[in-house]
């Protein structure tokens, strides 16, 4: 057997080696999208379990708060009694601070509900009043 046969056979065993391994690779590998490790939501299926905190500001004029993971909080203002999920995973930590912004008389009062139940609870009658709540679980 010539030495040109015995390279041509070699170098079929590698091409053939080649071809079997990349089949083999390419489906085993996960989707472009499974790789991503994306999870979506359209919000159309809140549980407490996924969404366990809420916020509650009661106060008869108009407020503004953020709240959230204290490295990431989301502003949210309004007027009246309102009740905000925070679209969060069971943290450790949350903080919710809120002021009047009509510098009114009445009371501003902020609750934290964890799975609907009350947690934390501060308030202030003050005409500036700021309410800060600061919950380490």
């Amino acid at each position: 057997m010539g030495i040109a046969k015995k390279i041509a056979i070699v170098l079929g065993i590698i091409i053939v080696g080649y071809l079997l391994f990349s089949v083999v690779y390419n489906n085993t590998q996960p989707t472009e999208q499974e790789s991503l490790n994306v999870i979506t939501d359209d919000g159309s299926h809140l549980q407490s379990s996924s969404y366990p905190y809420k916020a509650k500001i009661s106060y008869e004029g108009s407020w503004f708060a953020e709240m959230g993971d204290p490295n990431y909080l989301v502003k949210e203002e309004g007027d009246g009694t309102k009740t905000i999920t925070l679209d969060c995973a069971p943290w450790e930590r949350v903080c919710i601070n809120a002021q009047k912004e009509d510098y009114g008389e009445g009371e501003l009062k902020v609750q934290l509900l964890r799975d609907d139940q009350v947690v934390a609870e501060n308030m202030s009658s003050n005409a500036t009043g700021n309410v800060v709540i600061n919950y380490n679980y």
